[in-house]
């Protein structure tokens, strides 16, 4: 029900947009330009719902948000019955543009690798709560929103659509390769993905819709591009990752392992530091585990308890590398995705309108 009165609502107002800002191009690069933000800013307030209230309250939020906005749009509904302007505007329903179709999907795919995987990686990785998480994500969209002046300054399509494919493929390998668990170092990349977010959504979507009518039918054409792409990107990545990360947590459990026997610490206090940091991980399986539980209490004595605080240390740099490596391969697949959208992003045509 949800999926249904979303694409009414969404395709319905690529149609009532012209009558607002005065004409299909302009409603096109609006409507395109609200996705975009729409896409880049839902993960973030999700965060924040999901910490201050419950994930419940995420969909229960979108009851008066869509009731809301229910409001304006019946307006301009009932302004454009009584003037007949939808029914000037229909015409015979063309092909949908299928590169452009085609490289949305690709696109979306990698995005939603960007937006899915860094908050799994901020949240099971590295352990942020989701309130966190959604602090550091919320960079991509205010560089999404930060950039829709750029997209207007690159007037061709394609070159637009190529630059910000490339943009998001290259914040992505960024994610790839961080050298180590900071979340200062993820800015850059997500800087990178939110500029190409806003070049490459906008100049696909006024490709798409660019000559064809009923815009509403074209429009649902990219919407459904778009979520088979979120679709085709999660089937194929996830099953990544998740190997990945239970292989890079057998390897940082191994190196952590050779930590402890190579420490200074007392043998005695090493076992039972030992055993206690194997329970840990065994009550977080399937998780990269916080072991900073197995090493309470710390020894009394000052040299001791500095030997100790120096191996936890170790240990949880260790993990913290392992999580952080377990995504690596499937940011560098989503980049990859994003780069194959380069080949129907050059097929494509500009259809002026």
């Amino acid at each position: 029900m949800q999926a249904l009165g979303g694409a009414l609502a969404v395709t319905a107002a690529l149609e009532l947009l012209p009558a607002t800002v005065g004409s299909e191009r302009r409603a096109a690069a609006v409507w395109a330009s609200a996705g975009a933000t729409g896409a880049a800013l839902g993960p973030a307030l999700g965060g924040f719902l999901t910490e201050l209230v419950s994930w419940q309250s995420v969909f229960l939020l979108q009851v008066p948000v869509a009731l809301v906005a229910a409001v304006p749009i019946f307006a301009v509904a009932k302004d454009e019955m009584a003037t007949g302007i939808i029914e000037g505007e229909v015409r015979q329903t063309g092909r949908p543009h299928l590169w452009a179709n085609l490289a949305l999907a690709m696109v979306s795919a990698a995005i939603a690798a960007a937006l899915f995987l860094l908050v799994l990686l901020l949240i099971e990785g590295w352990r942020l709560s989701p309130i966190e998480a959604a602090l550091v994500v919320s960079v991509m969209p205010l560089a999404a929103v930060l950039s829709r002046k750029l997209a207007e300054l690159v007037p061709d399509a394609r070159s637009r659509a190529a630059a910000g494919a490339i943009l998001v493929s290259g914040g992505l390998a960024g994610l790839a390769f961080l050298p180590k668990a900071t979340i200062a170092l993820t800015v850059p990349p997500q800087i990178l993905v939110g500029i190409g977010l806003a070049l490459v959504l906008s100049a696909l979507t006024e490709t798409a819709l660019g000559g064809r009518a009923p815009q509403a039918i074209h429009g649902g054409w990219t919407i459904s591009s778009r979520h088979a792409g979120v679709v085709i990107g999660l089937l194929v990545l996830t099953p990544i990752f998740t190997a990945d990360i239970e292989e890079q947590r057998h390897d940082a459990i191994n190196a952590g392992t050779a930590v402890i026997l190579d420490s200074s610490v007392n043998p005695l206090l090493k076992l039972d530091l030992a055993e206690k940091v194997s329970e840990r991980l065994d009550d977080e399986r399937g998780k990269v585990p916080t072991i900073g539980p197995a090493f309470e209490p710390k020894p009394s004595d000052p040299g001791e308890r500095s030997e100790v605080e120096q191996l936890q240390g170790e240990l949880q740099d260790q993990l913290d590398r392992g999580a952080t490596h377990a995504f690596s391969t499937s940011f560098i697949l989503a980049a990859l995705l994003g780069l194959i959208a380069l080949f129907p992003i050059a097929l494509s045509r500009r259809v002026d309108l």
